[in-house]
């Protein structure tokens, strides 16, 4: 990604990065680059990532409530455990919660948050949710290495980074001409100056990250507790961390290994065992987490997670340990498809199925008309339940962090707007015959026909599945975010996808 793609802006939709839990607990820097009610937020870590949104993959160890109509749930990554509030303004991921049975593999996407209770000195990090669903072991794996890799990629951009004499907006500047990612190119300067980020601190990220790549290949039983501060001093390689031959980019993901096996899936089962027995924190209030140190599966914080290990890992080395996804993990079933056929009258199956013009009584007009008059082509192929995460925009970005009573009015409202169903089920009414092709197998078929190794350009994919379809490229971007939300793809680079 150059640096002149930025990663967001005000009423912009933001990359979600993926980012290892160690690493975002040991964050404690929140700011918005302007004072306009929609401009995002973001929390900086100690590499230099801008987070605003983040996409994170584990094992769901324990929910809890966490006031009235909130939910707390832990998410444990190799490294240490996400914090995650779900409260009545995010009802789908509230509804996963209530009925979870963990331990259960889950992938969270949602928005980054940092919160200072008012009688202590710790900044706890926390993630209010845009989309939660349960995964298997095999896509916890593959989201270790992808996360890795990109934690890699950072820390070798960071310590080029501490080897130049410029500093503040003449570094970012020089970042950007570099072609880092603008986002990156922001965060590393921030992060200098706040963390004072040290050398021994990347090189200890490098090592945590190479063993989550062993963990993932089989070569290792466990992550080793991770203690190193940002600021901490010591001998480091300056040089051979910035020299690691990995693309210099934000959150984005490097292109991620084919051809693997699945054999991370016995290792996650056992995290799975292990991090069960690690659930008995204390949980009394939102606002009261007691300071700990996430340092594993099997070691979580006392109530919000407050300095988790950070990441990395050497994807050459796991390259072909890890399994390709099953084109069908997230295909509707016969009873799923009935079951929307009853609530939206569609009618039938496929686009095969439907009658010619003017067999049904119905005035035919020609395409052009057609295209003009279907207001509803937009959200056609969005499913009901993507409706927490799909549709964000950043409205939501107006006040600073989150408490243990919930979300700012301002957070509430733009989400409660986004959220309503009764639109939903009149515009795929009204565009019932862009839902009922398969507007998803299409879009990925797409995907992976423009994918050139670095991934497939939204244009590419909405051109290609418009003239396969017929459908509008609105529809079409909305069945690309279904995707991305849904776990068939990532975002390699802004408006760039690369199917899983």
């Amino acid at each position: 990604m150059s640096g002149s793609d930025d990663q967001g802006g005000a009423g912009r939709r933001e990359v979600a990065y993926r980012l290892f839990a160690a690493e975002f607990d040991d964050a404690d820097l929140s700011y918005s680059e302007s004072d306009e009610e929609r401009a995002p937020n973001y929390v900086v870590t100690p590499t230099g990532a801008r987070v605003n949104r983040l996409f994170a993959v584990g094992v769901l160890t324990e929910v809890e409530p966490a006031g009235e109509d909130i939910r707390r749930a832990r998410v444990v990554d190799p490294t240490g455990a996400f914090v995650v509030y779900a409260g009545q303004y995010q009802p789908d991921a509230q509804a996963f919660f209530d009925r979870a049975d963990p331990p259960a593999f889950v992938a969270v996407t949602g928005k980054a948050r940092t919160f200072q209770p008012d009688d202590a000195d710790v900044t706890y990090t926390s993630v209010r949710p845009e989309n939660v669903n349960e995964v298997t072991a095999e896509t916890r794996d593959r989201w270790s290495v992808d996360t890795a890799r990109q934690t890699l990629a950072r820390v070798a951009t960071m310590a080029g980074a501490l080897a130049r004499e410029e500093r503040g907006d003449d570094l970012r500047r020089a970042l950007e001409d570099e072609g880092v990612d603008a986002g990156l190119a922001a965060g590393i300067p921030l992060a200098i100056d706040h963390y004072g980020t040290t050398p021994a601190y990347l090189d200890a990220v490098h090592d945590l990250a190479t063993q989550v790549a062993e963990v993932v290949a089989g070569d290792r039983d466990e992550v080793e507790s991770f203690t190193t501060d940002p600021g901490a001093s010591g001998d480091a390689d300056l040089d051979a961390l910035a020299a690691l031959d990995l693309p210099a980019s934000a959150g984005v993901d490097a292109e991620p290994a084919a051809g693997a096996t699945a054999s991370g899936a016995e290792a996650a089962a056992s995290t799975v065992d292990d991090t069960t027995a690690s659930t008995d924190t204390s949980a009394e209030s939102g606002t009261d987490p007691a300071g700990g140190t996430a340092s594993g599966p099997a070691s979580e914080p006392a109530a919000e997670s407050s300095t988790a290990v950070g990441a990395d890992e050497s994807d050459a080395e796991v390259s072909d340990d890890i399994g390709e996804f099953e084109r069908g993990e997230f295909d509707i079933d016969d009873d799923e498809r009935e079951a929307i056929e009853e609530e939206y009258g569609t009618e039938f199956q496929t686009g095969t199925e439907v009658e010619d013009p003017g067999e049904a009584d119905i005035e035919t007009t020609d395409a052009g008309a057609a295209e003009a008059d279907s207001p509803g082509d937009a959200t056609a192929a969005e499913p009901p339940e993507a409706a927490v995460g799909t549709p964000e925009t950043d409205e939501a970005e107006a006040d600073g962090t989150p408490d243990a009573d919930g979300e700012a009015e301002a957070d509430r409202k733009a989400e409660t707007g986004e959220t309503t169903g009764s639109g939903d089920r009149e515009a795929d009414e009204e565009s019932g015959d862009a839902a009922d092709v398969d507007l998803d197998t299409a879009v990925m078929d797409a995907m992976e026909a423009h994918d050139d190794g670095d991934g497939a350009s939204e244009a590419d994919i909405v051109a290609a599945v418009t003239d396969r379809l017929g459908v509008d490229d609105a529809a079409v971007k909305d069945a690309i975010q279904d995707a991305l939300m849904g776990g068939k793809c990532y975002e390699p680079e802004d408006g760039v996808y690369k199917p899983i």
